[in-house]
């Protein structure tokens, strides 16, 4: 019996002592250190999840490009062009000789069912005008849709144009592009029913 309280004891008293475990490494930094990758089906994180103090640093975790595949602490040095979580994108978009200020539609090439884009600001470089005698504020037609899988781009100064002595306008579409894994889009039609006042049918966020 008073070997196996001993052994028992002894056992214990390992197990307090080697409160950190290293893998691949001799001098592991907390409780389990891995010094190389790590593969696994699930991680379980306690509940509620820690929060950082006060003076520690916190960064974006992602899933960095192939071929690395790796879940780790974002940096853009991974690849050109590599998305961030969100991304700022500028488009700078000379419009036909023919209507100076009409981009009917321009493909961006970004993959709409991975990214949520919405104009976030907007530039012309001409003035507009109507040849209606009345006074009237030209107000820009701007929209980002998606279509066949991209996001398409459209700008017009609708019912006006810039003089036809003046440059070829160019357009400048500042974009902010959210990964859906961390934005959604609402979508909703929604009827006045022959008023001027109305109200959502539900909440879309709540």
């Amino acid at each position: 019996m008073t070997k196996i309280i001993s052994m028992i004891t002894l056992v214990g008293t390992s197990v307090l002592i080697s409160a950190q475990v290293g893998i691949n490494t001799a001098a592991p930094e907390k409780e389990l250190t891995v010094n190389g990758t790590m593969k696994t089906s699930g991680i379980v994180f306690k509940q509620p999840m820690e929060k950082l103090k006060a003076d520690e640093n916190y960064t974006f975790i992602i899933k960095s490009p192939a071929p690395e595949n790796k879940i780790t602490a974002y940096n853009d040095s991974f690849v050109p062009n590599s998305p961030a979580p969100i991304n700022l994108v500028q488009f700078k978009i000379t419009c036909d000789p023919a209507d100076k200020d009409w981009v009917n539609q321009f493909d961006t090439k970004i993959n709409s069912k991975k990214f949520l884009v919405v104009i976030s600001s907007f530039g012309f470089t001409q003035p507009t005008r109507t040849n209606s005698a009345n006074w009237l504020t030209p107000v820009p037609q701007i929209f980002a849709y998606s279509s066949n899988g991209t996001w398409k781009l459209k700008a017009d100064y609708h019912g006006f144009s810039p003089d036809a002595s003046l440059p070829t306008g160019i357009w400048t579409l500042n974009l902010l592009v959210f990964d859906r894994s961390y934005a959604k889009d609402f979508n909703a039609t929604q009827s006045l029913n022959a008023s001027t006042t109305g109200a959502a049918a539900a909440p879309l966020i709540q």
